[in-house]
C-alpha cells in the first residue's frame, strides 16, 4: 500500500513538474522516437490526469511517430548516395523490383507494418530507396499512425477504467497500464517465436 501511494505521489510530481504544455508534448515527441508505446502510455495518463487535452496528446503522439516514420523513408532514400546505409539496411533486403511492388501494395505494406514488429524499419527504408511516391507514403502512414494511436488510445480508455475499479489504482496509471503491456508483450512474443525456431 505504501508502494502504491508512493508511486501515485511520484506521478503526481513528475506531471505537476511538466505542467507547461509545450514541454510535455516535446518530450512526448521526442519519446517517440525511441520508445512509441511509450510515448502513447504517457500521452493517455497525461491526457486522463488533465495535463493537456487529449486532443494535443493524440497531435503530439501522432506528430512524433509519423515523424520517426517519415525519417525512415529519408533514410533509405540516403542509402541510396551513402554505400554504408545501403550496404546495412537495403541490400539484405534485396527482392526484384522493389518499386513495383511495394507502389502496388503500398496501403496493405504501410498498414501492415505499422502492427508486425520489425517490419517497418524494413519496409519503409525500402520505399525511400526505390522513391515511392512520397505524397502517397505520407499519406498511408499518416492513416497507419492515426489508427494505431487512436486503438491504443481507446484500449488504454476502457481497460484502464476497469482496473481503476478494480485495483484502486490512479486513474494516470491504470490508463498508461494497459498500452505498456502491449509494448511488452510484443517483443516477448518476438523472442518466443526466434527461441521456438532456434530449438526446433
Amino acid at each position: 500500500m505504501e508502494l502504491l501511494h508512493f508511486s501515485q505521489q511520484w506521478l503526481e510530481t513528475a506531471l505537476t513538474g511538466m505542467a507547461t504544455p509545450w514541454v510535455i508534448g516535446l518530450a512526448l515527441v521526442l519519446t517517440s522516437f525511441l520508445l512509441e508505446d511509450v510515448s502513447i502510455a504517457a500521452a493517455a495518463a497525461l491526457a486522463t490526469h488533465g495535463s493537456i487535452s487529449w486532443e494535443s496528446a493524440f497531435a503530439w503522439v501522432f506528430a512524433g511517430i509519423a515523424i520517426g516514420d517519415i525519417g525512415l523513408y529519408g533514410l533509405g532514400l540516403g542509402a541510396r548516395r551513402v554505400p554504408w546505409l545501403r550496404r546495412k539496411y537495403i541490400e539484405p533486403q534485396r527482392h526484384v523490383d522493389i518499386k513495383t511492388r511495394l507502389e502496388r501494395h503500398l496501403p496493405s505494406a504501410v498498414l501492415l507494418a505499422r502492427v508486425v514488429p520489425g517490419l517497418r524499419l524494413v519496409t519503409y527504408t525500402l520505399c525511400g530507396f526505390a522513391r515511392v511516391p512520397l505524397l502517397a507514403f505520407c499519406l498511408w502512414v499518416s492513416l497507419a499512425v492515426a489508427l494505431w494511436t487512436a486503438g491504443l488510445f481507446g484500449l488504454g480508455a476502457v481497460a484502464g477504467h476497469a482496473l481503476a475499479q478494480t485495483l484502486h489504482l490512479p486513474q494516470p496509471a491504470a490508463v498508461a497500464l494497459p498500452i505498456v503491456a502491449v509494448a511488452l508483450c510484443v517483443p516477448l512474443v518476438k523472442y518466443l517465436k526466434q527461441r521456438r525456431k532456434a530449438t526446433a
